[in-house]
C-alpha cells in the first residue's frame, strides 16, 4: 500500500488529483467505500487543492489532446460545468463549477467529500424523520436542521451515503468552484429530494421515465384517462415536475387537475400548496444572502 502523502512540488491541480485518486483506490481496496468519507476528508485537507487550482492553467490542460475522455458526468447533467479531473479504478474527482444559486436538499449514492477551491459555499445539513408513507417513493415527515456552515477555500465537508448526509448547498459568489472527491455509485437504491415543507421524494427512474412519458403524450393526441393504471406515486410526481407550468394543452391541464383531485382524496395533502411553502422558504434564504 502507498504511504499517505505526496511529492506536491511541481504539480498541477489535474497531477495532483490524479496522484490523490491513486491513494484513494489503494485505501479503498483495503476497507471498501462506508468509510471513505473520511478517508477523503483526511485526503483533501491535507494536500490543499485549493493552492493549486489556477484557472488558466486548467483551461490549457483540460483542452490538450490527451486530457482524461472519461467523464463522470455530461456538460449539462450536474452544475454550471463538470470536469473530471482524474479517474481510478474505485474513484475518482470531479470539479464542478456553480454561479450564485442553491441546490436542492438531496442526499448522495456515493462516499466521498468536497472541497471549495473559490467562492463562498453556505452549506445546510439536516435530518429527516419519515411521519407518514404516502406510496412506494413518496413520504411526510419533518426536516430538521442539523448544522449551517460556511465553506470558503480550503474547507472541506464529508459525504456520506444516502440519509446518513441530506444538505443543500447555497453557492453565494457569483462563482463558486467546488472539487468532489468520491467513489462511483453505491447500490441501486435512489436518491431522494426533501422540500421544507416535508415532502420527501425518491428519484425513481422508471417513475421518472413513466411521468415524463405520460407528459409527452398528453401534448401529442387524445386519450381515455380513466384507463389508465395511475398510482398515487405517479400523480404525486406528475405535479411535482409540472409545478408552475401554465400548458396552453387542455389535455395537459385536465390531467394536472386530475392528479390534483387524486392526492387530494387520498392523503388530503395540497402538494401545490407544500411546493409554494418550499420555494417561499427558499426566497427567504436567498434574500439573507450576502
Amino acid at each position: 500500500m502507498r504511504v499517505n502523502c505526496l511529492n506536491i512540488l511541481g504539480m498541477n491541480l489535474i497531477q495532483l488529483s490524479q496522484s490523490l485518486v491513486k491513494l484513494g483506490d489503494d485505501f479503498l481496496e483495503v476497507h471498501g467505500p462506508q468509510v471513505f468519507h473520511e478517508k477523503a476528508f483526511e485526503l483533501l485537507t491535507k494536500h490543499k487543492l485549493h493552492e493549486f487550482y489556477d484557472f488558466e492553467n486548467l483551461v490549457e490542460t483540460s483542452l490538450k489532446q490527451d486530457f482524461n475522455p472519461s467523464q463522470n458526468y455530461g456538460q449539462f447533467q450536474f452544475s454550471d460545468l463538470p470536469i473530471t479531473l482524474a479517474r481510478g479504478e474505485h474513484c475518482f474527482l470531479d470539479l464542478y463549477f456553480w454561479r450564485r444559486r442553491p441546490t436542492v436538499i438531496h442526499d448522495h449514492h456515493f462516499t466521498g467529500a468536497f472541497q471549495c477551491l473559490k467562492g463562498v459555499n453556505v452549506d445546510f445539513e439536516f435530518e429527516y424523520f419519515k411521519k407518514q408513507t404516502l406510496d412506494s417513493f413518496h413520504d411526510m415527515g419533518e426536516l430538521k436542521l442539523k448544522q449551517v456552515r460556511h465553506l470558503r477555500e480550503g474547507d472541506v465537508a464529508a459525504i456520506d451515503l444516502l440519509d446518513k448526509f441530506i444538505h443543500q448547498n447555497h453557492h453565494q459568489d457569483d462563482l463558486t468552484v467546488n472539487l468532489c472527491f468520491r467513489t462511483p455509485d453505491i447500490g441501486n437504491k435512489n436518491l431522494s429530494n426533501y422540500l421544507y415543507s416535508g415532502l420527501r421524494f425518491e428519484k425513481d427512474p422508471v417513475l421518472l421515465n413513466r411521468i415524463n412519458r405520460l407528459i409527452a403524450f398528453a401534448g401529442m393526441g387524445n386519450f381515455d384517462q380513466s384507463k389508465l393504471e395511475l398510482t398515487l406515486d405517479d400523480a404525486i410526481y406528475f405535479l411535482i415536475s409540472t409545478y408552475l407550468s401554465e400548458f396552453q394543452n387542455p389535455r395537459l391541464n385536465y390531467l394536472k387537475k386530475l392528479m390534483d383531485e387524486k392526492v387530494k382524496n387520498q392523503t388530503g395533502l395540497d402538494i401545490n400548496a407544500l411546493l409554494n411553502q418550499h420555494e417561499l422558504s427558499i426566497d427567504q434564504l436567498e434574500n439573507d444572502y450576502n
